[in-house]
């Protein structure tokens, strides 16, 4: 399937300090599933003319990523977690479900808290040939892998000095999340800008989207099994709508603009707070324009079991 967005042959740009951020070209290398993606920098956040844009949580700042990474082609799927885990998440009766459950083995798998998403990174890493060391180690876990495991603590195994340090399978940085979605891009989405005719009508179909998500305009209000609209340059699918995706990270507030290089926030669980809250990205089925948008963030709990929310995994390359 051809992918959509400009052909990226290399960009920079200079910041208000003099340093110069140098993106790579976009050229696709996937096999089996993994496509990698080269180190570089990019602008993370949105124009302030973009319409919808988070205010506090969206500030444009050029960041590097020293590390090169492999991640998913496709949203982490059914017949995938069933390989290695033998209980399927399922809804829970308090959450509320859209009018059709997709439970094709392609679609992508949904109702898995935080925690469980690093318990499979960690299964995934030890059913690698050969078997590479994990990225996690959790403790003072209660329930059972596929029913809404929650886990008291957890930290970075091997001592590793971040989660770029891995060796094994993880959830990717918001920062290389984000990167991966763009593949080069810097409009709102890497099919285009917002082109609608009433960017106000939250129901309008959105031109740029059409070809590459299923949102809360065309998707019948249910996920689609992955890899049925187009990917973008990186050869990526679904990196916006169907399933939200989980990060690593918690939420950070940039009020301050400024190049950073390899952001990452602390992986263990805060106990000083109400609740202990990650990152999602790329939006889901369900959402509407503006939630689908590259920069667009939200905010569940990590021990929350949500119907739009699945994962996909990445791996530094060493």
């Amino acid at each position: 399937m051809d992918p959509v967005g400009p052909e990226v042959t290399g960009w920079e740009v200079a910041s208000a300090d003099g340093a110069v951020c140098r993106h790579p070209a976009v050229v696709a290398e996937c096999a089996d599933g993994w496509c990698r993606i080269p180190p570089g920098c990019f602008i993370m956040g949105s124009p302030e003319s973009e319409l919808w844009r988070g205010q506090y949580t969206e500030v444009a700042r050029a960041v590097t990523l020293e590390r090169g990474f492999e991640i998913g082609q496709f949203e982490l799927t059914r017949k995938r977690w069933s390989e290695l885990v033998s209980v399927m998440p399922e809804k829970p009766e308090k959450v509320q479900e859209g009018p059709v459950t997709c439970k094709d083995d392609e679609c992508p798998l949904r109702y898995a808290t935080w925690f469980e998403a690093l318990l499979f990174a960690n299964l995934l890493s030890a059913r690698h040939e050969p078997p590479l060391a994990p990225c996690y180690e959790l403790s003072e876990c209660r329930g059972e892998l596929g029913r809404g495991v929650v886990c008291g603590r957890v930290d970075l195994a091997g001592g590793a000095a971040s989660v770029y340090e891995c060796e094994g399978y993880r959830l990717p940085t918001e920062a290389e999340w984000e990167y991966a979605a763009r593949a080069g891009t810097r409009t709102a989405y890497y099919g285009g800008d917002i082109t609608g005719a009433n960017p106000e009508a939250r129901y309008d179909p959105e031109p740029s989207l059409e070809p590459i998500a299923w949102y809360d305009v065309n998707s019948g209000g249910r996920t689609h099994p992955v890899g049925t609209k187009r990917p973008n340059r990186w050869l990526l699918f679904d990196m916006l709508g169907n399933a939200s995706e989980w990060t690593s990270d918690r939420p950070v507030f940039r009020e301050v603009e400024g190049p950073v290089t390899n952001p990452a926030t602390e992986i263990a669980v805060r106990t000083d707070a109400p609740q202990d809250l990650r990152v999602t990205r790329g939006g889901n089925a369900a959402g509407s324009r503006y939630q689908l948008r590259a920069a667009s963030q939200n905010y569940p709990s990590s021990d929350a079991v949500h119907r739009g929310v699945g994962f996909r995994l990445v791996r530094t390359i060493q």
